[in-house]
């Protein structure tokens, strides 16, 4: 078995790091050493840097001078640019899903809107955070365009990392289902716009009042 190459390791860490942050595992402002990387990722030294390097182009995290990387975290600008661009981009992609939806499809959509739960024993925040983004991300694969595809992952990287703040307590997660059961019912009668914008306010509200 070959050893993993210096570019192998520094996306593994990459991905990792990244996974971390947008799961709740590391937070705001939290410091991200090379010996942290070693522990938790087995991987430092040129792999860590370079990995940490693409991370802070991203925003992920930020450095200071002679003291270190750390978590960047969510500011105001941050929430309220990734709210107006995650709005324009489901309403449009909808759009398109909706001139196209079957019975199949919204077979689908309503199957991942039955797994989730607003009881936390029964699933956990992370779970039903999952079911979340299975739910929006099946949204962006049934408009069938390869580009919206890759122009969405780092738009729902950061939705993960949201979904995993507000997406806490049963009176949230009951509205999430309500809301998103509108959204599947507005794909078939095509008032999507107001449902989909309705549930991206509410998130929005949410985050600002933690």
């Amino acid at each position: 078995m070959y050893p993993r190459s210096q570019k192998t390791l520094k996306k593994d860490v990459y991905l990792k790091v990244k996974e971390d942050i947008t799961n709740g595992v590391l937070k705001d402002h939290v410091s991200i050493t090379q010996k942290m990387a070693l522990e938790l990722y087995g991987v430092s030294g040129t792999p860590f840097r370079e990995a940490v390097q693409i991370l802070e182009s991203e925003g992920w995290v930020y450095s200071l001078p002679n003291k270190g990387v750390y978590v960047s975290p969510l500011t105001q600008k941050d929430i309220d640019e990734f709210f107006e661009l995650r709005c324009i981009f489901e309403c449009a992609v909808a759009k398109k899903v909706s001139k196209t939806i079957t019975d199949e499809k919204i077979e689908v959509f309503q199957k991942l809107i039955d797994q989730m739960h607003t009881d936390t024993r029964i699933q956990s925040d992370l779970e039903f955070t999952n079911l979340d983004f299975q739910f929006h991300k099946r949204l962006i694969e049934y408009a069938e365009n390869n580009r919206l595809l890759v122009l969405s992952e780092q738009i729902y990287d950061m939705m993960k990392r949201i979904g995993n703040i507000v997406l806490k307590g049963p009176s949230r997660r009951e509205e999430v289902i309500i809301e998103h059961t509108d959204i599947l019912q507005g794909l078939s009668n095509g008032e999507y716009e107001s449902a989909i914008t309705y549930h991206l306010d509410r998130a929005k509200h949410k985050l600002r009042s933690i």
